[in-house]
């Protein structure tokens, strides 16, 4: 018969050995009149009943002439009179005594298994149970015995299950080296109460070829698992270690698994109660495969200005970006085997590599290196050079990535470039709504601003999308400039993509794809290398401005931080999105969009496009910047009158203007338990709702990027002018000609382009 493993005692027990027979009379002799101690059991199970199989009992004694000494405790398999024999009682080992009142055992519950749940046929829980009977006596200071008292039950538990983790659910073509991982539960008494197991095995089995086209090899483990049992490693001690022997095993490694034949992998896990894992389940702990040869990791590299690629072995071509001289070039970079059941187990890299095989053309002599996830800072001023990154796994498999970049020159020589991105038509009901300028009327008020400057050339110096299928200009023309003036509308008709929407999309490393998919954002190279730059335009609910960086259209406000990928993703990298980065805006909010609702919503804070329209902009009283060296600001940005007539969409006294973007509502970045906006971000100019109980009442429509201009100022040997830059979240084109031409006209003077009178 089997005996009982172990068992917790709640106080300390005495655990010194009896010194004579068990049950049969252990104690002999007895001084003349003693009497015997008596023994009950005051509290545990019924008896026959079914309980956990950790067990509480309570007991207690009196001796009538004297005191009881100490208590027997025996402990058997089996219910009395058809579960146990005599011989299971008797012998000292078989009985340990102790002085206290109570006891918790932990007994066996290791046969008849059965579903825990018959009515669920997905269920991955056994129910097992086994009878037990409990023996207990008091023995008095003289050795004399009570009557032996007992108590028999059945206890029971919930076998505990593996779900295999790496590889993941969803591949079948796996590696020749395979990593396998996974995850214990052990349920003690329900399926909300668990625990870890305490032991697992495991075993690797290449399925013969031909079987039947009717054979399953989930059925089969299910049905005759006696059948593998040769199969199984040893039991070995669960972890609490993702990579210790209890929850990770390597395959492949001591032996080699047949190319393109089929191949299991199974785990099972034993409680302390011994109940064994018997439901064998495809993608829990069974997994099914075939061995193949891989063509490499997933490689991921990606840098702040360039973007991000991902390369897969080792022929895939290079991405190829032209950038200007000097621009200081950080790249990182990570690689995954995931999907195949490998791991990576290093990385190098190194520039312009001639013979890939020459260790000491790699940065750190050619070896691989699990810590080398980044390179370090590199600024080129000439030629075409290339950044090659390797990444290799347990199984030899290499990605290589490349990165070729040519270089090329920024003269900087002329003055000002304006990208005109704002498409419109001729269209006389324009007229009468406005609520958008006809194409002529947007071109004579920008080509009249920008003439303002000095040695401006419209057939020279106009940018305008239309006439080149709407692709933004080259980083070529880009570089031939000081100043860029880029205004944008929200289009996103399909024949009328905007230009502005592919230079400042951001792409979340979360969804970095293959080569060649980024386009480069010009706006912020050209500021890194000291250009200045005007932007706005038509922001309306479905797109424009900011709006654009977002790689899926976000619900408002959203934060670039959180929001850069989809409301709620965990993609945090919209830091280094352009907004963020260089304009430093945490927040962005506008008159009109599609917004949160519920509890993503601050309480008592209500939006409605009729209270939030916007009225006119009071320039910021309070920002030091604005104070001190933009002061030729009008105090008030108005509203045109050309749009604000009786007949006009936007005439105030009906709705206000909606094309307005705003930044770092206040009333969101409290609920967000932001505190402070960054420490670059400066505001030009507020707004004005309609309603002064607007939520959006006074908050920033306008900003000063002064992040570059405070990094050049006092630098030596440069060829430029440091010089702030600027965003309006409105198009200039509906406001007061006054108003943006003195606004324009401090501009031009801060980027010293202003024409001579």
């Amino acid at each position: 018969m089997r005996r009982l493993l172990y068992y917790v005692i709640s106080a300390s027990i005495s655990l010194s050995v009896i010194l004579s027979a068990g049950c049969d009379g252990v104690f002999t002799g007895s001084e003349a009149g003693n009497q015997r101690p008596e023994m009950w059991m005051s509290s545990g199970p019924v008896e026959g009943s079914l309980t956990g199989y950790q067990v509480h009992f309570y007991w207690s004694g009196w001796d009538p002439d004297g005191e009881i000494s100490h208590f027997e405790i025996c402990i058997v398999d089996g219910a009395e009179g058809i579960g146990f024999l005599e011989a299971d009682t008797t012998g000292a080992d078989k009985w340990f005594r102790t002085t206290v009142h109570d006891t918790i055992f932990r007994v066996m519950a290791n046969e008849n298994p059965q579903p825990y749940d018959s009515n669920d046929v997905n269920s991955v829980y056994t129910k097992y149970d086994l009878a037990h009977t409990v023996f207990m006596r008091a023995v008095d200071r003289q050795g004399l015995e009570s009557e032996v008292v007992f108590r028999s039950f059945t206890a029971w538990t919930i076998s505990p299950y593996v779900d295999i983790t790496h590889p993941p659910d969803g591949t079948y073509a796996y590696s020749t080296v395979i990593t396998f991982r996974w995850v214990g539960v052990d349920p003690i008494d329900s399926r909300s109460n668990t625990q870890d197991p305490d032991l697992v095995r495991y075993f690797s089995y290449q399925l013969p070829d031909f079987l039947p086209d009717s054979f399953s090899i989930y059925r089969d483990l299910n049905e005759h698992p006696l059948a593998y049992e040769d199969e199984w490693s040893p039991w070995i001690p669960y972890s609490t270690d993702v990579n210790a022997p209890g929850r990770t095993v390597k395959v492949g490694v001591n032996e080699t698994l047949a190319l393109n034949k089929e191949h299991i992998f199974a785990v099972q896990a034993k409680d302390e109660a011994g109940a064994v894992t018997a439901i064998f389940k495809k993608d829990l702990n069974v997994k099914k495969f075939v061995v193949s040869w891989k063509q490499g990791p997933l490689l991921t590299v990606r840098e702040t200005y360039l973007g991000g690629a991902k390369f897969i072995g080792t022929t895939m071509n290079p991405t190829v970006h032209k950038l200007p001289p000097g621009i200081p070039l950080n790249f990182c970079w990570e690689a995954t085997a995931f999907d195949y059941g490998g791991e990576i187990v290093g990385y190098r890299y190194g520039w312009d590599i001639q013979d890939l095989n020459d260790p000491s053309q790699w940065v750190g002599g050619g070896a691989y290196s699990p810590f080398t996830l980044c390179a370090r800072e590199k600024r080129l001023y000439t030629g075409i050079h290339t950044f090659f990154i390797e990444a290799i796994d347990d199984g030899g498999r290499i990605t290589r990535g490349k990165v070729e970049i040519e270089v090329i020159q920024f003269t900087m020589e002329r003055n000002l470039l304006w990208v005109d991105d704002l498409p419109s038509d001729e269209n006389p009901v324009l007229l009468i709504t406005r609520t958008m300028p006809q194409e002529s009327e947007h071109d004579e008020f920008w080509t009249n601003i920008c003439s303002r400057a000095a040695d401006f050339l419209p057939d020279r110096d106009i940018y305008d999308t239309t006439d080149h299928n709407f692709e933004p200009p080259d980083i070529e023309v880009i570089g031939k400039y000081a100043n860029i003036i880029w205004t944008f509308s929200s289009s996103s008709a399909a024949d009328k993509p905007l230009a502005w929407k592919k230079i400042v999309r951001y792409i979340p490393e979360s969804k970095v794809g293959f080569a060649g998919e980024i386009e480069l954002n010009y706006i912020s190279i050209f500021m890194t290398k000291g250009g200045h730059v005007l932007t706005c335009g038509i922001n309306n609910r479905g797109g424009g401005g900011f709006f654009d960086t977002f790689y899926t259209p976000p619900l408002l406000p959203a934060l670039f931080k959180d929001d850069i990928y989809e409301y709620a993703s965990e993609d945090t990298t919209g830091v280094n999105s352009m907004p963020y980065k260089d304009y430093c805006v945490t927040a962005l909010d506008k008159v009109d969009a599609a917004w949160h609702t519920g509890t993503d919503w601050p309480e008592g804070i209500k939006r409605v496009v009729n209270d939030d329209g916007f009225v006119r902009a009071l320039r910021d009283p309070y920002d030091p910047i604005v104070l001190e060296h933009l002061t030729g600001f009008p105090d008030t940005l108005a509203l045109w009158s050309g749009v604000t007539c009786p007949s006009c969409f936007f005439n105030p006294q009906l709705r206000g203007f909606t094309y307005v973007e705003i930044f770092d509502s206040r009333y969101w970045l409290d609920f967000k338990q932001i505190t402070n906006s960054q420490n670059c971000f400066h505001s030009t100019y507020r707004m004005r709702t309609r309603n002064n109980l607007s939520p959006i009442n006074i908050q920033t429509v306008a900003l000063v990027v002064t992040k570059f201009k405070d990094e050049f100022e006092g630098m030596e040997e440069i060829n430029f002018i440091p010089a702030y830059s600027f965003h309006f979240g409105l198009p200039l084109w509906f406001f007061d000609r006054n108003d943006v031409n003195q606004i324009m006209d401090v501009i031009f003077t801060e980027w010293q382009i202003i024409a001579s009178e």
